[in-house]
């Protein structure tokens, strides 16, 4: 009889169904804990706690400093440090290059296999034996084409066209005097301006993104931008930023500003601004009117 009387029943009274729990001393028949749950209760707090449990970890790894420790996580300052060690090993790659094709056109003049009185430049002595300089099997032209294909997205992979600064008007960063010009020997790859006035803004020269902003005790608010035709300005020494990664700017709006020195060893403000093609540092004074 009884079962089927179970069997009548539907799966709501199965799961709404109670059950006495009763926990009692061994020897005694006092009750000492008595407790009555269905099994819906048990699912429904088994739910609440697994989502609690998931909202405090998600919490803790996204709103504290524990995200530092999450693969694949990297902070502003350290991605500023990956991408100017990226241009600077791709012009050094570069120089690297063109001193094994100087190399090996020396070579080709002691042996006489070039004229020396034929040769005007370095650079025409790589086309008369250019085809011998890069000359590649057919796997390495074949890795060659996957990986350009890859990388061709990235910042320092582009290729190098002249016409990539032609048809360009730079803006002004900003209005002041040069303190420092562009030395590379000195590991200076770029300007310093000194403001005018006080509580001036600092402008984009051209229209683009910025890629990369952030603060730093050495050089202050530092901002990145991405512009057309593979090239990079850094605005470092920044009192303050106005911007945020991803924002597009157009050519003179202000992304930050000087108001007071970022550090103690400098006695005045100044903006120190770098411009990069496809990872060749370029002095600003050569395309902007300071």
């Amino acid at each position: 009889m009884s079962n089927k009387k179970k069997d009548k029943e539907g799966l709501w009274q199965r799961i709404s169904r109670r059950y006495d729990v009763v926990a009692t001393r061994r020897g005694f028949h006092d009750i000492e804990y008595h407790l009555s749950v269905s099994r819906l209760g048990v699912a429904f707090c088994s739910l609440v706690a697994v989502v609690l449990v998931v909202a405090i970890t998600t919490a803790v790894l996204f709103y504290t400093p524990m995200k530092r420790y999450m693969p694949g996580y990297v902070s502003p300052e350290q991605r500023e440090l990956m991408l100017e060690a990226s241009l600077r090993v791709d012009s050094l790659y570069e120089t690297v290059q063109r001193h094994q094709l100087y190399v090996m056109n020396l070579q080709d003049i002691f042996r006489g296999e070039i004229k020396i009185d034929s040769v005007s430049t370095i650079d025409s002595i790589t086309v008369l034996r250019s085809t011998d300089l890069m000359g590649r099997t057919e796997r390495e032209s074949e890795f060659v084409r996957q990986y350009e294909e890859n990388e061709k997205y990235n910042l320092t992979s582009l290729p190098l066209r002249k016409s990539d600064m032609e048809g360009l008007h730079f803006a002004t960063p900003l209005r002041g005097m040069l303190s420092e010009t562009f030395n590379p020997t000195k590991m200076h790859f770029g300007v310093d301006l000194v403001p005018t006035g006080t509580n001036q803004n600092v402008g984009a020269v051209l229209d683009g993104t910025v890629v990369m902003c952030g603060y730093t005790p050495n050089d202050g608010y530092v901002v990145m931008l991405q512009h057309v035709g593979n090239l990079v300005t850094i605005y470092k020494h920044l009192s303050a930023n106005f911007r945020n990664e991803g924002d597009k700017v157009k050519a003179g709006e202000p992304i930050g500003t000087l108001n007071k020195p970022t550090d103690k060893q400098r006695s005045q403000t100044y903006l120190h601004f770098e411009l990069w093609h496809k990872g060749t540092a370029l002095d600003p004074t050569q395309y902007i009117s300071f």
